[in-house]
Formats: C-alpha cells, sequence, structure tokens
C-alpha cells in the first residue's frame, strides 16, 4: 500500500496518477489505461503506426519486425497500440524517417 503526500491525486487501479492528466488517457476498457504522454504535432496527436507507416510504407509490419528483432505478431500488436513497443524502436523509426527526408 502507498501513502502519498502532498499534491493533487487520485488512484487509480493501483496506479497513483496526478489529476492534471485528461480523462480521456485514462479511461479504457477495464476502467484504467496506461498513460502515454500524448504526442502532438500542430495539435494533432502523432500515433505510433502513423510513424511506422512513414518510415516503410510498403509491408511496414514486416520492416519492423526485421529492425526491432521480434516476431512478426509483435510488430502487428505494435501497429494495433494494443502494447506498448519499447523506446529503441521508435528511435529506429524516427532514425529511418530522417534517413528518407534527407535523400531528398
Amino acid at each position: 500500500m502507498r501513502a502519498v503526500f502532498g499534491g493533487n491525486r487520485e488512484k487509480i487501479d493501483g496506479q497513483i496518477l496526478p489529476t492534471s492528466l485528461d480523462q480521456d488517457e485514462l479511461v479504457g476498457k477495464s476502467g484504467a489505461k496506461p498513460v502515454r504522454p500524448v504526442t502532438r504535432i500542430n495539435g494533432q496527436r502523432v500515433y505510433f503506426h502513423d510513424l511506422a507507416r512513414m518510415a516503410w510504407p510498403d509491408k511496414t509490419e514486416s520492416h519492423l519486425a526485421f529492425v526491432a528483432r521480434v516476431d512478426a505478431r509483435t510488430a502487428r500488436r505494435w501497429l494495433a497500440e494494443d502494447s506498448e513497443p519499447p523506446a529503441a524502436v521508435l528511435g529506429v523509426i524516427l532514425a529511418e524517417i530522417m534517413r528518407r527526408f534527407h535523400q531528398r
């Protein structure tokens, strides 16, 4: 059991979270969802699958599975936003996008 001292906090499914978070980030099937930082560009939310498809427009799942050295099923889950990919995979995707941008 955790004790929280000071600040405005609330407890959801055993996680203690600040109340300043967007409620749409917290609500899921079971009532609570792991909170991810929201990435926004010009006010628009950017999703992981959009970045992956920008890096590899064709055979996105296969390329993602190859560079991450995981099963294609795991890559499919990342693209469907069922699970969170590791930060290293996001770094590889961003490096690929930047490589393609600088080739122009």
